[in-house]
């Protein structure tokens, strides 16, 4: 999967951001076959400055990440005004957890284990500006 994202165009970039390798390289695979540009992270130390310098498109994030956990990415990433417009997309397995104002903060949450189906239309549904039914 491509990493380097310097100078690249963000209007169909995803910033996959997830600590499986298995996962995120299927993501990866799923989404660049679909047309998007793929930059992966595999921990939660880097995120929102890559989200800063790159600007994606969307954010696919789990929520148990080492170095930094999800949740407290959600938060920097909508408190910060050069990243609160990236929607971001939680797939994780402590979707329970989410409370309700984090939730808000979220465009979509799709809960492990999911279908892969299901990831590529929440994120055209979300790239689209389709609202959640």
């Amino acid at each position: 999967m491509p990493d380097d994202h310097r100078g690249e165009s963000a209007d169909k970039c995803i910033l996959v951001v997830e600590d499986s390798a298995e996962i995120r390289e299927l993501l990866g695979l799923v989404l660049e076959a679909e047309g998007y540009r793929v930059v992966a992270l595999e921990d939660g130390r880097d995120v929102v400055s890559t989200a800063r310098e790159l600007r994606p498109a969307l954010i696919t994030l789990d929520l148990a990440l080492p170095g930094k956990d999800g949740w407290a990415i959600v938060r920097e990433l909508q408190d910060d005004t050069d990243t609160d417009e990236i929607p971001i997309l939680v797939i994780s397995a402590y979707t329970r957890e989410l409370d309700a104002p984090l939730r808000r903060r979220v465009a979509r949450v799709i809960s492990k284990p999911f279908y892969i189906t299901q990831v590529v239309s929440e994120v055209e549904d979300i790239l689209a500006g389709r609202r959640q039914p």
